[in-house]
């Protein structure tokens, strides 16, 4: 509901009491040294186009434990997904083409299904936030048989740096896929925009 035009304020105590308003324009600050207590059974919403922000430094209190803003953002980061399909050949409605040629965000799985042979594909790997791990592999098909087993598929940085296993920067990540087992590589960003390899079958190659 928008500000009672009768008001001058910004922020106004509401007629009949039951609520204190902040206008358009308006804030709600509670200054140094002092605090918001929050019955049992309250709530606080934030509907539709509302934000909620936390500045640098700020400490999020958790059960009589303080959270910092870095290792929350780590929390948030993660982003526990599901995992996500890419094939090589023709999408069906529970599936992405591989021709989208980014890792989705919001997945921690990217299955990379070779159901048509492919020798020179591109998997971008973009920015990201510090704490996020997501596994890529290429599985064959859905029952888990490389019916096109000379598939290749090339992950490249893009916005971001990759790092191998021993710190090294580089640029793609090639993907060889097998007739006897998956190829898998698990990315960790271990800053923001920093990919680095945190584990992998022996079927990759770096440059």
């Amino acid at each position: 509901m928008a500000q009672d035009a009768t008001y001058i304020t910004k922020t106004y105590h509401e007629r009949e009491g039951d609520r204190y308003v902040a206008g358009s324009g308006g804030t709600l600050a509670v200054e140094s040294g002092g605090s918001m207590l929050m019955a049992d059974s309250t709530t606080i919403n934030i509907i539709a186009g509302g934000a909620l922000s936390i500045e640098e430094d700020a400490v999020l209190g958790l059960v009589g434990e303080d959270i910092n803003l870095t290792d929350m953002r780590h929390l948030l980061a993660s982003e526990w997904g599901t995992a996500v399909d890419l094939v090589t050949g023709t999408a069906t409605a529970t599936e992405s083409l591989l021709a989208d040629s980014n890792v989705p965000a919001n997945v921690r799985i990217a299955n990379i299904i070779a159901a048509v042979s492919m020798s020179s594909g591109s998997l971008h790997v973009g920015t990201c936030s510090a704490g996020r791990e997501v596994l890529i592999r290429c599985i064959g098909d859905k029952t888990g048989t490389f019916t096109a087993d000379n598939t290749s598929v090339c992950l490249q940085a893009s916005g971001c740096i990759m790092l191998n296993s021993v710190g090294g920067a580089i640029t793609e990540i090639h993907l060889e896929t097998s007739t006897d087992h998956d190829t898998w590589v698990i990315l960790k960003a271990v800053y923001d925009d920093v990919w680095a390899v945190a584990g992998s079958s022996l079927d990759i190659t770096t440059t």
